[in-house]
C-alpha cells in the first residue's frame, strides 16, 4: 500500500470508528450502588478534569472494589452529631462515562449524617475553583442540630482532598435543614439560612468572610454590635455607638415579633406604588408589606393587619421561611426565595405568599418579586389563595437572567404567572401555560425566569403532569420528540401533584434548564431512556422520579425520562420507590442521582429501575436502599460548552483511541500504547499533559511506547497521540497501589 493509499485508508478509518465512537460514547448508564447497608447519592457535579464527583452517604464500603482508593478527611472541631447514624458522608471521584470508579473521600464514620451539596466558587462550566459542602447533622437545638458548611482543601482537579480547611455549624430545622439554602461568592464570602420556618422560634440569614466568621454586609437592616446589643438601620457605617468598627455583624430576621425586618419604615414607603415585573403594580416597597396597615417603627416595632390586599400575617406562626439562596458568581449579588404564612381576611383562609428578592454585594435590595398580580394590569387588587413556596434558584449566565421554581398548592383566578401572559413579550408562552383540570387541592410546580437587573417576567411554564385517569386531551403536540403526547396547552386535562427537587435545579451554559421531579402520568420524550405509557393507549402509570431538560425560553422539554421501578401497567405495582435529588447537564447527555427506597426491615421497595452499561463497581439490582446514578446522552441536548474537553490543554484534538491500545487505565505506574493490527510499522509521537496544560512527558515511538508515571502524583493527565493527520486524546487515571 503506497502511502497516499495508505493515508485515505486511515482518513476513513478513522471516520467510521470515530462515527461509531459517538454512539458508544453516548451509551446510557442506569445502576445501583451498594450493598445490604444504606446508600443514598445526594449530589452530582463535573469538574474541569473531566471527572464526575457524586456525594452522598454510606453506612459501609463493602462494596467498593479493593483497589479504589478510599481516605477519611481530618478536622478540626466539634461537628455536633451526637444523634447520628453512625454513617459515611462520602464523595465519588468517577470518570466521565461512570465505568471508573476512581478514589472515596470521605469524613469519618459518624462524623456527619452525609454530604448533601456540593458548590464551587466558579462559574459553572469554567475551570473548577474552590470546593465546598454542606452535610447535615443530627444533634439537639442546644448544640446546633442542624447542618455544616465546609471547605475542603481541594477540589479533586490540583489534588485530592484531605482535610476540611474550615467549617460552619448552622443550627436549623424543618425548611433550612431539609432544602439547605446556602452560596458561595467567587471571592468565598457564603450567604447561608439558619433556623427554623413557619414556627415560634428563630431564624435569619447571614453573611461569613473567608475565615467562616459571620461578617457586616453595610446596607442590611439589622446588625449586632460587639457588646451584644442591636442597630436595626443602614448602612452599618452609620451605627450611632461607635460606627462599623463596632458592629460585629450583620443579619437579615425572618420573624414579625419585636422587628420590623422585610417591612417599610416610613409611611413614604408604605404607600408607594411600584411595577410588579409583569404588567401590574403592588402597594409597598418591602415584599412584608402586603401583611399590615401601616410602616413598623424599629424602635417600636408594631403587627398590626390586614394589609391593603385582605392578607394579615398568620398568628400561628411569627417566624416566616427562607428556602434557597444563589449568588451571581460574576458581581456578587444574592437573590433569596422565602415566603411568608398569612391568613386571608376576606376568605377566613389561611395561606402563604412568596417572594424572590435580589441584593447587590452591599446587600440593597434590587428588586423583588410576588410571582403574581397584586394589583393586575386592569387596576383590580386581588389574593391569590393558593399556597405558594419558591423550592429552587439558579443563575441563567447565558442570558442573564434569574430562574425561579416555585410552587403552588391549590388554584385559583390568580395563581403563579401563566407562560402566555408575559407583558413584556406577548408572544412569549411556555410549554404548560397554565393550570388545567378541576382538581384544586394538589401541588404544581413552576419556572420561570427574570432579567437579572430589574426583576422583569421574561418566559415561564407550569410543570404539572397528569392524573393516571383523565380526559379532555386535545391536540398532540407538534413536536415530533413530544412522542405524540397531547399538547398541555390545547386540551384540559386533569393534573396531579408534581413537585421538583428543592435546590436542584441547574442551567446549561446556554440558558437550558434541567429539573428533577416527581410526578404521575408524567410526559416523556422520544428520546427518553424510560418512557411513561400514554393515557389513551391504555395502563396504568405509576408515581415516578423524573428527569427533565426545557430549552431556554420553556418552549419543550428537549429531553424527558423517567427514573422508576419496571412497574405493571395493569396495576401500576413495582414503581413508585425512588426519590432523585441531584442532576448535572455534561457536554454529551444529564447525570441524576438518588436512591430506591426499601421498607422498614431493609427490602427494596418495587420493582428495579431497568439497567444499562452496569460500571463493575456498581449493581444491576438494589440491596435495601440503595444508591442509584444514571447518565441519559440525548443528541439534541449535546452542547460540547456543557463540559470540559477543551480546558484540559490548550491543543484541539480529535480522533478516536480505538486506532491504538492504551492500557491499563486506570494505572498505578505506567502506560502502554500499541498500534492495532493494520498499523505496522508507523511511527506517532506522544505527549502527557497535567489538568492545567503543562507537558510532562513526550517522546516518538514505532509501534509501541511505554511511558512511566511512576514519579507523578496520583490524578488525572491528557494522553495526546499524534499519527499522521491524526490526533488522539486520551484521559490516564493515575491511581496508588493498594
Amino acid at each position: 500500500m503506497n502511502i497516499v493509499m495508505k493515508q485515505y485508508f486511515l482518513f476513513f478509518l478513522f471516520i467510521s470508528l470515530f462515527l461509531a465512537n459517538k454512539v458508544i460514547c453516548q451509551a446510557p448508564v442506569a445502576a445501583y450502588a451498594g450493598n445490604s447497608g444504606k446508600e443514598t447519592f445526594y449530589d452530582v457535579t463535573e469538574i474541569s478534569n473531566g471527572t464526575v464527583l457524586v456525594c452522598g452517604y454510606a453506612e459501609n464500603f463493602d462494596w467498593v472494589p479493593s483497589n479504589v482508593p478510599i481516605s477519611a478527611l481530618s478536622y478540626s472541631g466539634n461537628i455536633p452529631n451526637s444523634q447520628g447514624s453512625n454513617r459515611y458522608g462520602v464523595i465519588l471521584q468517577l470518570s466521565h462515562d461512570l465505568q471508573t470508579l476512581i478514589r472515596i473521600v470521605h469524613f469519618p464514620q459518624g462524623a456527619v449524617e452525609d454530604i448533601r451539596f456540593m458548590k464551587f466558587n466558579s462559574l459553572p462550566y469554567s475551570p473548577t475553583g474552590d470546593l465546598f459542602i454542606s452535610c447535615n447533622t443530627s444533634d439537639t437545638d442546644n448544640n446546633n442540630g442542624g447542618y455544616i458548611i465546609a471547605k475542603l482543601n481541594n477540589n479533586f482537579v490540583q489534588g485530592y482532598p484531605t482535610n476540611v480547611s474550615n467549617f460552619a455549624v448552622v443550627w436549623a430545622k424543618s425548611v433550612a435543614k431539609e432544602t439547605h439554602p446556602w452560596d458561595i461568592s467567587s471571592n468565598n464570602l457564603i450567604y447561608y439560612v439558619s433556623g427554623e420556618a413557619h414556627g415560634y422560634d428563630w431564624s435569619a440569614m447571614y453573611s461569613l468572610d473567608q475565615n467562616f466568621s459571620r461578617r457586616v454586609v453595610e446596607n442590611w437592616r439589622t446588625h449586632w454590635l460587639n457588646n451584644g446589643n442591636e442597630f436595626r438601620g443602614t448602612p452599618a457605617s452609620s451605627n450611632p455607638n461607635g460606627g462599623i468598627n463596632q458592629v460585629n455583624y450583620s443579619g437579615i430576621t425572618f420573624k414579625i415579633w419585636g422587628r420590623c425586618e422585610l417591612r417599610s419604615w416610613t409611611w413614604e414607603d408604605f404607600n408607594s406604588i411600584h411595577p410588579d415585573g409583569n404588567g401590574g403594580t403592588r402597594k409597598g416597597k418591602w415584599p412584608a408589606d402586603i401583611l399590615f396597615n401601616s410602616p413598623c417603627d424599629p424602635q417600636n416595632p408594631t403587627e398590626t393587619g390586614p394589609g391593603y390586599t385582605g392578607y394579615s400575617a398568620e398568628a400561628c406562626c411569627p417566624v416566616w421561611g427562607a428556602s434557597s439562596i444563589t449568588v451571581d458568581k460574576r458581581n456578587g449579588d444574592v437573590y433569596l426565595g422565602m415566603n411568608f404564612k398569612s391568613y386571608s381576611n376576606p376568605f377566613n383562609s389561611p395561606d402563604f405568599e412568596p417572594a424572590v428578592i435580589a441584593f447587590d454585594e452591599s446587600g440593597s435590595v434590587k428588586w423583588w418579586s410576588r410571582l403574581y398580580h397584586e394589583i393586575t394590569p386592569a387596576g383590580d387588587t386581588i389574593e391569590s389563595l393558593p399556597d405558594q413556596y419558591v423550592d429552587a434558584l439558579a443563575i441563567d449566565y447565558a442570558n442573564d437572567k434569574l430562574v425561579v421554581g416555585a410552587r403552588a398548592h391549590g388554584n385559583n383566578t390568580e395563581n403563579l404567572w401563566e407562560g402566555n401572559t408575559i407583558a413584556i413579550n406577548p408572544a412569549a408562552f411556555g410549554f404548560q401555560n397554565r393550570f388545567t383540570g378541576v382538581n384544586g387541592d394538589i401541588h404544581e410546580s413552576w419556572l420561570g425566569k427574570f432579567d437579572l437587573n430589574n426583576g422583569v417576567l421574561t418566559n415561564a411554564t407550569y410543570l404539572a403532569e397528569m392524573t393516571d385517569a383523565t380526559s379532555s386531551f386535545g391536540d398532540p403536540h407538534p413536536d415530533p420528540n413530544l412522542d405524540g403526547w397531547p399538547n398541555p396547552n390545547s386540551g384540559w386535562v386533569n393534573l396531579n401533584s408534581t413537585r421538583i427537587s428543592k435546590n436542584a435545579l441547574k442551567v446549561s451554559s446556554s440558558g437550558e434548564v434541567c429539573i428533577i421531579a416527581s410526578g404521575r402520568r408524567t410526559i416523556t420524550t422520544a428520546n427518553a431512556y424510560q418512557k411513561m405509557v400514554k393515557p389513551f393507549y391504555g395502563g396504568v402509570s405509576a408515581w415516578n422520579s423524573f428527569v427533565r431538560v426545557y430549552d431556554s425560553e420553556f418552549h419543550v422539554p428537549k429531553y424527558s425520562s423517567l427514573i422508576v421501578g419496571v412497574w405493571d401497567t395493569l396495576t401500576s405495582i413495582g414503581g413508585s420507590n425512588t426519590e432523585i435529588y441531584g442532576i448535572h447537564k455534561t457536554s454529551d447527555g444529564i447525570y441524576a442521582v438518588g436512591k430506591q427506597t426499601a421498607d422498614g426491615i431493609g427490602i427494596p421497595n418495587g420493582n428495579p429501575i431497568p439497567v444499562s452499561n452496569v460500571p463493575n463497581w456498581a449493581s444491576n439490582l438494589p440491596s435495601g436502599e440503595s444508591a442509584i446514578i444514571v447518565f441519559y446522552p440525548a443528541s439534541n441536548i449535546d452542547n460540547p460548552s456543557d463540559g470540559y474537553s477543551n480546558i484540559l490543554t490548550n491543543k484541539a484534538v480529535s480522533g478516536d483511541r480505538r486506532l491504538f491500545n492504551i492500557y491499563p487505565n486506570p494505572t498505578t505506574s505506567q502506560i502502554n500504547i500499541t498500534l492495532n493490527e493494520g498499523f505496522a510499522n508507523l511511527s506517532f509521537n506522544y505527549t502527557i499533559y497535567s489538568v492545567e496544560g503543562k507537558k510532562l512527558i513526550s517522546g516518538t515511538a514505532e509501534n509501541s511506547a511505554q511511558i512511566n508515571l511512576e514519579n507523578f502524583s496520583n490524578g488525572i493527565f491528557s494522553l495526546i497521540i499524534e499519527c499522521g493527520e491524526i490526533t488522539v486524546r486520551e484521559k490516564i487515571i493515575l491511581i496508588e497501589d493498594k
